[in-house]
């Protein structure tokens, strides 16, 4: 065997090994484009994203709906559910986060949609809030603009 083919074999089973590793490994978490990063939780379907500074409602919006889109293969009319509002993390003890879901039970199945009640705020406290996958990814343009200025 040439030294050539040693090297190739070699650096296949590297990529293979790292791509193993990084698939089992819970740190691969989902990052959307605003740099928010995404954890998937059980039950199916449900998962948090984790807040940083200065992240408000559009940010947290935004990556839950870009880890809805490219991680679950939402479509745009999908609904996400608030399932836990702006609160400690699961998975990151100093950390706060909102846990989504996008197979809601009944409850959250009924929740408030935005403008019930004459109110268009976005919520990310209330219980069973929800909006489209793809009203709420409408939030990473303004990130994606701001970055390519």
């Amino acid at each position: 065997m040439t030294d050539i083919a040693k090297r190739d074999i070699a650096m296949r089973a590297l990529v293979t090994s790292a791509t193993l590793l990084l698939a089992a490994s819970p740190v691969a978490a989902f990052t959307a484009v605003n740099g928010l990063n995404v954890q998937a939780l059980p039950p199916a379907g449900q998962f948090e994203v984790i807040s940083s500074l200065g992240a408000g409602p559009r940010e947290i919006w935004c990556a839950g709906a870009q880890f809805a889109h490219f991680r679950q293969g939402a479509a745009g009319n999908t609904r996400l559910y608030i399932v836990k509002g702006l609160s400690q993390s699961a998975t990151q003890p100093a950390r706060k986060s909102v846990i989504f879901t996008t197979r809601p039970n009944a409850a959250l199945a009924a929740g408030p949609k935005p403008g019930d009640d004459g109110n268009y705020s976005v919520s990310l406290k209330k219980t069973g809030f929800n909006l489209r996958v793809a009203h709420a990814e409408g939030f990473c343009e303004t990130i994606i603009d701001d970055v390519l200025d």
